[in-house]
Parts: C-alpha cells; sequence; structure tokens
C-alpha cells in the first residue's frame, strides 16, 4: 500500500482517481487542486508518490513537478495528463518524473505506472513517445503531427490495422479512426494505405 496525493483541478476526475486508487489498495493522503494547493498538501501529509496533473491553477503542473523535487527528492511522480504535445513531455520528464500517462488510458495502465514508480521504474504510457534528441531527428516533424497522430502514424507505416493500433495504444478502434482521418488529411492522402505509403517514401 502507497500513501498517494491527488492533483487534479477537476473534481469528478480527481474523485474518479481516488475511488481507483483506494480499489487498489492504496492510502488517499490527500487531495489538491492547484499547484500552490500541491506543495502545501505534500509538506503537511508527506505521501510517498503524487499523482499530477499539468494544467493546474496558479501553478503549472512542470513547476509543481521541479518544485517538488527540489524539496522532497525521494517523493515519486506520476503524471496523469491530456497534455500529449512534445514540449509538454519533454519539460515534463526533464523534471525527473516518473511516469507520465495520458488522462484517456485504461485504469490499468494508470495503476501499472504507479506500481512502476513505486519500484523504482519509469514509465510512460501508451501513445507517450519519447521525446526525440538532435541525433535522432523526427522523420514527421515536417507533418505538424500531435504525439498521438505520430504514434498512429507510425504504426500506420509497419501495416498494423486499427484494431491493433487500438490495442497498441490502449484505445478505442473508434478513437484510432479519428487520428488516421486526421493523418491522412494532414497528408493529403487518399486512404490509410496511400498515407502509409507516403510515409514510407519520405
Amino acid at each position: 500500500m502507497t500513501r498517494i496525493l491527488v492533483v487534479d483541478d477537476h473534481p469528478v476526475f480527481r474523485r474518479g482517481l481516488v475511488f481507483l486508487l483506494q480499489t487498489a489498495g492504496h492510502e488517499i493522503a490527500g487531495e489538491a487542486a492547484s499547484g500552490s494547493e500541491a506543495l502545501d498538501a505534500v509538506r503537511a501529509t508527506a505521501p510517498e508518490l503524487v499523482v499530477l496533473d499539468l494544467g493546474l491553477p496558479e501553478l503549472h503542473g512542470t513547476r509543481v513537478a521541479a518544485a517538488l523535487r527540489a524539496e522532497h527528492p525521494g517523493i515519486r511522480i506520476v503524471v496523469v495528463t491530456m497534455y500529449d504535445d512534445d514540449a509538454s513531455i519533454a519539460q515534463t520528464l526533464e523534471t525527473g518524473v516518473d511516469g507520465y500517462v495520458l488522462k484517456d488510458a485504461p485504469p490499468e495502465q494508470i495503476l501499472a505506472a504507479i506500481d512502476a514508480a513505486v519500484s523504482g521504474a519509469r514509465v510512460l504510457g501508451s501513445g507517450v513517445p519519447l521525446p526525440r534528441t538532435s541525433a535522432a531527428p523526427d522523420p514527421l516533424a515536417g507533418h505538424r503531427f500531435t504525439a498521438r497522430e505520430r504514434a498512429v502514424a507510425e504504426l500506420l507505416v509497419h501495416g498494423l490495422g486499427n484494431r491493433a493500433i487500438a490495442e497498441r495504444l490502449g484505445v478505442s478502434e473508434k478513437t484510432v479512426a479519428n487520428y488516421v482521418v486526421a493523418v491522412r488529411l494532414k497528408l493529403g492522402a487518399e486512404s490509410r494505405y496511400d498515407a502509409a505509403r507516403i510515409l514510407r517514401e519520405e
């Protein structure tokens, strides 16, 4: 059992996380709805792990993570957020968080990221790409794909169908279908097969 502080400014989602964590056997040290509340709550309750959103009022989640790392170097931090853009992912990972999962991930993926963080591992959820370095340029960058669109595009290149992509990314087939359409539009492709061909030729 791990003592966890849940930080999210959306009450419904926050309470849902609390219920999920309690059902999994974790102890809830407290809740916070803003960046400043999060820092105060950590000082007051000394949790072992913080589940942290990024889009917080008063103090952005990335700054909260950096402050927690400076003040409480032993604490575990797992980000659960809707932010899937490269900048947010890269800036947040630079603070040393132990996990980064998207809010639309299956509950079991969130729990798995928390368990991994407790054991000392660092986990990125499905659909969260590793930030690329200058030594490894992104061949898809010119298309201005979002992180999730890029993940779908890369799997399209390998010939995966919607169901296989959905299973790989931990999302629904309908969600994948929507991203495939977005990728096709950005590439000017007539079909998913045309999109894959265009990407393979680049």
